[in-house]
């Protein structure tokens, strides 16, 4: 729908993320990602999750490309992935799937640039990032937070995992990698579709998005 989030909308999205965070029972992980979504919480008001394709020279956008949209994205994943989780409950740790989709596109602070309404491309790729990408961003900063944590080495390269195999860049070898990984794909892809009009073709994929035309609501 690439329609800005308010400041508001913004804030519950955020509190949303802490309130899950805090969810998470091992002391160092909750205490590495409260500071990091603290530290970083500027940077996270005024970026998008997708991008407009200035890259490919097609100028559309990808999915959650507004004011907010990457909070909305991370929101929207941590609360998939958390109710996956629970269908396992007792056979995967919750406490990495949270801390994982929670942190899982955490390098996008970098990859993208701020926000700027009076930009024709509103979010743009930042060359010098693009280079290296957000997972590597992403497992830069946070395993700094886990080191200060403490965390221990077994549990702090699990927690890596997650993020460093979230856009299949590499081979996934836990249940709670995929649980994320999946909970990631599913609201990127249903963003992509719900956001472009009923029939709409979109160049960056060459592809068209389709919708049903009379959704039905259930209670």
């Amino acid at each position: 729908m690439f329609k800005n989030l308010t400041q508001e909308q913004k804030e519950e999205r955020f509190n949303g993320l802490i309130s899950y965070a805090t969810k998470i029972n091992n002391k160092g992980l909750k205490d590495a990602c409260i500071s990091i979504l603290n530290d970083y919480k500027e940077e996270l008001f005024c970026r998008g999750a997708g991008h407009d394709g200035i890259e490919m020279n097609k100028y559309n956008r990808t999915h959650q490309c507004f004011d907010g949209g990457l909070l909305d994205h991370i929101y929207n994943v941590t609360k998939i992935a958390y109710n996956i989780g629970l269908n396992y409950a007792g056979q995967v740790d919750m406490d990495l799937i949270l801390f994982g989709a929670i942190l899982h596109d955490i390098g996008k602070i970098k990859i993208f640039d701020k926000w700027n309404e009076n930009n024709e491309i509103k979010s743009n790729l930042n060359y010098s990032y693009l280079l290296v990408d957000h997972v590597y961003i992403g497992e830069k900063i946070t395993e700094e937070y886990l080191d200060k944590e403490k965390v221990s080495e077994k549990l702090k390269y699990q927690a890596l995992h997650i993020i460093a195999t979230h856009m299949d860049t590499m081979d996934k070898h836990m249940a709670e990698a995929y649980i994320v990984s999946y909970a990631d794909s599913i609201d990127a892809d249903v963003e992509n579709i719900i956001s472009y009009p009923r029939n709409a073709f979109n160049p960056l994929y060459n592809k068209y998005y389709y919708e049903s035309e009379n959704p039905i609501k259930y209670k």
